[in-house]
């Protein structure tokens, strides 16, 4: 079960990063087979449209995005500067070479729109599970840890629109990360 998550995941993103690429409306139904592996016709069986590939796909990388998030804020095992490392490539640092497409703003925007859509409220529990995350681990205070993770997320969403490499959004980000939790609890 798990690796069947793991691989619609897989495909979820490379089918955004071809809309990334072409665009919603000059992506065909080829092209997302070519990206999937697979022939168009299994394509056209397993969706329908086009429409509702891009609605599965959104909606695919997005709960498998924050399920994993969810998970490695729940995990106390990892080193806490090196979760939230962790944690911000799955939010942001994965999804900056799809941003940068000719196209990826739309997707990003499509994705967003999807995100405070949802029924899941996945905005909201991540901010929630995040300032829980910097309060359990001495990294904020009980009055300082929801303001504090509303930063880092904003901070965070602030680099994707500047950078163009994974590895130097994750050097921003660490940087903003360790300026911002407390010195004395790192």
């Amino acid at each position: 079960m798990l690796d069947t998550v793991k691989n619609d995941n897989a495909k979820a993103k490379d089918i955004l990063a071809t809309f990334a690429q072409y665009g919603f409306q000059k992506t065909s139904m080829e092209d997302i087979a070519r990206a999937m592996g697979v022939s168009r016709q299994s394509i056209y069986k397993k969706f329908g449209s086009k429409d509702k590939c891009y609605e599965w796909s959104i909606h695919t990388y997005l709960s498998g995005m924050y399920s994993s998030i969810f998970t490695d804020l729940s995990n106390d095992e990892t080193p806490p500067l090196k979760t939230l490392i962790n944690v911000f490539d799955t939010f942001i640092g994965q999804a900056v070479e799809i941003v940068n497409n000719p196209h990826g703003a739309e997707v990003f925007n499509d994705a967003l729109k999807a995100t405070h859509a949802s029924q899941e409220d996945w905005p909201l529990r991540y901010r929630t599970r995040l300032a829980e995350f910097l309060e359990r681990h001495n990294l904020a205070s009980n009055n300082k840890a929801l303001g504090m993770a509303f930063a880092l997320i904003s901070a965070g969403k602030g680099l994707l629109l500047e950078e163009t490499s994974r590895s130097q959004f994750l050097k921003d980000m660490s940087l903003i990360i360790e300026s911002v939790v407390d010195e004395e609890n790192k």
